[in-house]
């Protein structure tokens, strides 16, 4: 038995709706059991979790060390050269 997504369901049904409120009648209705990961299995864009952040932003945060201590440096070196 192959399993449809929501999208399938969605345009062989024809519906008038736009497809949130399609799915959420659904999903009331009982057709569709959740209907957050029926959006996404859709493809629909996913909430950023507070782990996805911090992981982000950990990995921002040590490019900007690197590239404020490799700015530094080069002023450095800039600077030495100057005085020699």
């Amino acid at each position: 038995m192959s399993k449809q997504t929501a999208n399938q369901r969605y345009k062989e049904s024809k519906s008038d709706l736009p497809f949130r409120e399609w799915l959420r009648s659904e999903q009331q209705v009982g057709n569709l059991a959740d209907h957050e990961k029926m959006f996404n299995a859709d493809g629909m864009e996913e909430k950023p979790t507070i782990k996805k952040s911090k992981s982000n932003m950990i990995g921002l945060n040590i490019l900007g060390m690197v590239a404020l201590g490799s700015l530094v440096y080069g002023l450095s070196q800039v600077s030495k050269a100057n005085v020699e």
